[in-house]
């Protein structure tokens, strides 16, 4: 509601319209300029995205290339194995040739010699032929096993180096994200900045022009037109008493790999901030990046929070839609763009988007 204000006290000057015609192309640029930060805002959400890809692409890579190393680790013990077994062997047949050199070549001989009869000799024989052709057999075996794992190491060293390559790329996608995102978001800050700027230039000259107007004579001499937020039939009031703009930038990417829970209310320094709600202020207090900041229970049983303030000025007790509890401010890591973050919570659970409560209330 308002409060009541004598006629007279309501004529607007030639003078007072020539000034409010003349915030109308700020205002329309200023729109244009939340149009640009809602831009920033989804370009830094989809560049996050790329960056989150690119990471757990590049940690499954690192997993791949751990397992890859084991493998040709496991692979290299294998041939270390064969080649033992390959030089025990070798080592025997040597031991075995020079034993038989040594004797003149009669051991195979003698032990065919001493059969009975024909039927052993026979056996003997084939038995000194098996076991020349299993000792063969044993070798070729040990040579095909070398050569396979062999062939298997220079894959998985191929392998490897692939990999390796493949990694070195996407560590440079990677960086080309993060240097990407930094500076979309330093973009991103510096427009808020120029917005909060304009935004008091424009408070300061509606201030000036209204105290410019000229005062109505007698009756109890000027009659101050002072509003307060008009509260709606549903009880609540926009948590912002004064000129606010604001897009929808919940779930923005924040830093710290964060996500906004809220919504940034730009307005100038010293901008009332009022109780959305009835109900009680249950915390007052300075925290971190949240900087100066209160949580309002509210009479209907949903809490909401209010942060960045320049100053808190309720800091407990029961308030009434509407009444003034703070003032915007860039406290905590807002610091040079004066904003309230304005957080919802339903039931006083988890933070849901408060954008379309906020809009319907601004």
């Amino acid at each position: 509601m308002r409060f009541a204000v004598p006629m007279r006290a309501a004529r607007i000057t030639v003078a007072g319209v020539l000034v409010a015609l003349s915030i109308v192309p700020a205002l329309a640029q200023r729109a244009s300029g939340q149009e640009s930060l809602s831009e920033y805002e989804n370009q830094m959400q989809q560049l996050q995205a790329d960056l989150d890809a690119s990471s757990k692409r590049v940690e499954q890579l690192r997993a791949e290339e751990f397992r890859l190393r084991a493998r040709i680790n496991d692979v290299g013990k294998q041939r270390d194995e064969l080649a033992e077994e390959n030089y025990q062997l070798t080592k025997d047949v040597v031991a075995r040739a020079q034993e038989l050199y040594m004797s003149g070549g009669a051991g195979a001989v003698e032990a065919l010699l001493a059969a009975d009869d024909f039927g052993e000799f026979a056996d003997r024989a084939e038995m000194l032929s098996r076991v020349a052709e299993e000792e063969s057999d044993v070798f070729v075996a040990l040579e095909r096993n070398n050569s396979e794992l062999e062939q298997l190491e220079k894959q998985l060293d191929a392998d490897s180096k692939a990999l390796a390559s493949t990694l070195d790329e996407l560590e440079d996608e990677k960086t080309e994200l993060q240097n990407r995102l930094a500076s979309v978001t330093d973009e991103y800050k510096d427009l808020k900045a120029q917005i909060a700027r304009e935004r008091a230039a424009e408070a300061a000259a509606a201030a000036a022009a209204a105290a410019a107007q000229p005062t109505s004579s007698g009756g109890g001499g000027a009659v101050p037109t002072v509003s307060v937020p008009t509260v709606s039939t549903n009880g609540k009031t926009c948590p912002v008493a004064g000129p606010v703009s604001f897009v929808d930038s919940w779930g923005s990417p924040r830093s710290g790999g964060r996500s906004h829970q809220g919504v940034d209310m730009m307005a100038d320094y010293g901008t009332p901030v009022v109780a959305i709600t009835s109900g009680s202020i249950t915390y007052s207090g300075y925290g971190g990046s949240a900087g100066n900041w209160q949580i309002l229970s509210g009479s209907d049983g949903n809490t909401y929070w209010y942060m960045h303030n320049q100053q808190n000025i309720v800091n407990g007790g029961s308030v009434r839609a509407g009444q003034q509890i703070a003032t915007v401010g860039d406290t905590g890591n807002a610091t040079g763009i004066p904003h309230l973050h304005f957080e919802y919570h339903p039931g006083g659970g988890g933070a849901v988007n408060p954008y379309p409560l906020a809009a319907s209330l601004c």
